[in-house]
C-alpha cells in the first residue's frame, strides 16, 4: 500500500523554507492587527489592547516581518491597511469571532443561559423584532439581548467585525459581501400613518393627489423609504412630498403625528403594531414603489449561535403569522 504524503506545513520566501501562517502568527498578532485597523492609528489600538504605543509599534513589525509584507501604511488619515493587511485583517476578525462564539456556546452549555446582540433599523425596530424577541424571552427568561439600531451600512459594518451577531430589517436592493448569509422571512411595504382623528381618517378612499394640504414628518433623502415614496409620487405624475420636519427617530415622528395632521411613513409591520392601540391610523392607499424583502442576515462563518438561532426561528415564526392573517 502506497504511503499517503502529507504536504509540509512550511512555504517557500526567496529560497528559504519557512512555517506556514499557522505556526507563525499567534491570537496577539490577529488582534492586532484588528485593533489597528478598527482605530486607525497605533496610539488608539495601544489605547484598546492596554498596550503602550512603543509595545504596540514592535508588535506590528513583528507581525510584518512574520508575514513577510507590509500590513500598514502611515497616511494623514492614519494607520490605512495595505491590500496584504486587508487579508489578515479580515481573516483575524472571522477567527476571532468564531473563539467568542465557541466561549458563548460552552458558557449557555454550562451556564443554562446566553446572549445574542441584533442590529435593526429604526424604522423597524418596533415591528417584528420585540414579538420576536418575547417568544425567545419565554423560552430563555436569563438571555441577555442587545439591540442596535443604526441604518445598513453601519450595521453591517459591525456584522462583518463579529460586534452583531445578526440584522433584522427590509432587505436592500444592494448586493450584501459574499461573507453574509441573508434569509428572505417576507414581503413588507411601506404604510401611510395619521393620528386617528385626523382629517383623512375616515375616509374609505384616498389618492395621492388628496394629501396636498397636508405636512409630512419623514426620513432623510439618503434612505430608501424616502427614496421609494418619491419614487411613488412620481410615478403617478405629482410632486414628491416636501418634508415639514426629517427625522429618523420613531418616538419624536409618532410623537409629532399624534399631536398634528401631520402624515409620517413607515413599514407595514410597524404600522401594524402602532394601529392596534387605536392612536393612529393606516391610510387605505397602496404605495406600489415601497414593496421589499423583510430579512434577517448574518455572518456565513462561524454561522449562528444557539442564542442567535432561536431568535432566527421567532423571527420566522412572526413573520409567518403575520402573512397568514387577513390584510
Amino acid at each position: 500500500m502506497a504511503a499517503t504524503q502529507v504536504a509540509p506545513a512550511f512555504f517557500s520566501l526567496e529560497g528559504v523554507l519557512m512555517p506556514s501562517w499557522e505556526q507563525r502568527i499567534s491570537l496577539r498578532h490577529l488582534r492586532l492587527a484588528d485593533a489597528i485597523e478598527r482605530e486607525g492609528s497605533l496610539v488608539r489600538a495601544a489605547e484598546r489592547l492596554n498596550m503602550t504605543q512603543s509595545a504596540v509599534t514592535k508588535a506590528l513589525q513583528e507581525v510584518e516581518a512574520l508575514t513577510g509584507a507590509a500590513l500598514f501604511t502611515r497616511t494623514s488619515r492614519g494607520s490605512v491597511p495595505t491590500p496584504f493587511g486587508e487579508v489578515l485583517v479580515r481573516h483575524a476578525r472571522a477567527i476571532i469571532a468564531q473563539l467568542r462564539n465557541a466561549d458563548r456556546e460552552v458558557m449557555e452549555l454550562r451556564e443554562g443561559h446566553g446572549s445574542v446582540k441584533v442590529g435593526t433599523l429604526p424604522s423597524a425596530a418596533g415591528g417584528v423584532l420585540p414579538s420576536a424577541l418575547s417568544i425567545v424571552l419565554k423560552r430563555q427568561p436569563h438571555l441577555q439581548v442587545t439591540v442596535v439600531e443604526g441604518q445598513h451600512d453601519w450595521l453591517t459594518t459591525l456584522l462583518r467585525r463579529g460586534d452583531l451577531d445578526l440584522m433584522t430589517s427590509r432587505l436592500p436592493r444592494r448586493r450584501l459581501p459574499a461573507d453574509i448569509t441573508q434569509e428572505v422571512l417576507g414581503i413588507d411595504r411601506a404604510r401611510l400613518i395619521v393620528r386617528a382623528r385626523h382629517p383623512l381618517s375616515r375616509r374609505p378612499r384616498i389618492g395621492l393627489e388628496t394629501l396636498g394640504g397636508f405636512g409630512w414628518v419623514l426620513p432623510p433623502h439618503e434612505t430608501s423609504m424616502r427614496r421609494q415614496l418619491e419614487a411613488t409620487f412620481r410615478e403617478a405624475g405629482l410632486d414628491a412630498p416636501a418634508a415639514t420636519v426629517e427625522s429618523m427617530s420613531f418616538l419624536t415622528n409618532r410623537a409629532l403625528v399624534l399631536a398634528s395632521d401631520l402624515i409620517t411613513v413607515w413599514p407595514q409591520h410597524l404600522a401594524e403594531v402602532e394601529a392596534r392601540t387605536g392612536l393612529v391610523k393606516i391610510l387605505p392607499l397602496e404605495l406600489a414603489q415601497t414593496e421589499r424583502p423583510l430579512g434577517v442576515w448574518w455572518r456565513t462563518d462561524p454561522g449562528l449561535s444557539p442564542s442567535a438561532q432561536l431568535l432566527v426561528d421567532a423571527l420566522r415564526t412572526v413573520t409567518a403569522h403575520a402573512a397568514s392573517e387577513p390584510g
